[in-house]
């Protein structure tokens, strides 16, 4: 499948994306520089002296730390003056049931997926207050919605970033920031092909059929594209979208409908 093309113009723009150096959001990264926007990235796969490359500005950084969040944020203000987009992305998973997590487990994942979203949010409020049209996407999933067996860690905290939307729609909307999430299913990034093949591992199954497996759940039949997801964030992104709020918008070729 050939990636998305975008019709959107976010020339003169500026964003901060979480997590922007490979899977979703560097589909996201690369669709707002497509439509002309300022990008800024954090993420930790990063090369320690970050990436500068025409619009598109990279930080060797974690969304856990407050000390990487403010010197992105310092950046921002002294180069931009004003924040108009916040994709929070950046996240992390494992498969572990739940007897054998353990409390490191649940603080590393908690500690990005969830404190991350708030930190980069808290942190970047008064830049976004700046701008004209400012808008938050976070990135959720499925497993939020319809958590399935042996990862209920991670499950826990994309409902949690479900619920953090809500709750930032109704703070934020009062003050023209809208807070909206999308949920992605089976995309095919990184992550999920590395989550494949420790499947294949556990079930002793060739990953060739753990990704049949994995294609079938969608009413579709195959798993999707992470340029597909960044479309309908570009979406939520812009006036297009200016009267949607504290929405969840699903990406998973039908997956929740079976």
């Amino acid at each position: 499948m050939t990636s998305a093309k975008y019709i959107f113009d976010f020339s003169g723009s500026t964003a901060v994306v979480t997590g922007a150096f490979q899977g979703i959001g560097k589909a996201i990264a690369d669709a707002l520089l497509d439509a002309g926007a300022e990008v800024y990235g954090i993420d930790k796969a990063f090369p320690d002296h970050g990436v500068d490359e025409g619009r598109f500005h990279g930080l060797h950084g974690s969304v856990d730390s407050l000390d990487d969040i403010a010197s992105l944020r310092d950046r921002v203000a002294e180069t931009s003056g004003r924040l108009d987009f916040l994709v929070n992305n950046a996240g992390i998973y494992f498969y572990k049931k739940i007897e054998d997590s353990t409390e490191d487990d649940y603080e590393r994942i908690t500690s990005v997926n969830l404190k991350g979203y708030f930190l980069m949010t808290r942190e970047f409020l008064q830049l976004l207050r700046k701008s004209d049209y400012p808008s938050i996407v976070n990135i959720a999933s499925v497993s939020g919605q319809r958590p399935e067996a042996g990862h209920p860690l991670y499950s826990m905290t994309k409902g949690g970033i479900l619920a953090l939307t809500r709750a930032l729609s109704a703070d934020l909307g009062m003050l023209g920031i809208r807070v909206n999430s999308v949920s992605p299913g089976n995309i095919k990034t990184p992550m999920n092909d590395e989550d494949i093949l420790d499947q294949a591992r556990k079930r002793g199954l060739d990953p060739d059929e753990v990704e049949r497996q994995y294609a079938a759940e969608s009413v579709l039949g195959r798993r999707g594209e992470a340029a597909e997801v960044a479309s309908v964030v570009l979406f939520l992104l812009s006036k297009g979208a200016s009267y949607i709020n504290g929405a969840d918008i699903v990406v998973d070729g039908g997956l929740l409908l079976v």
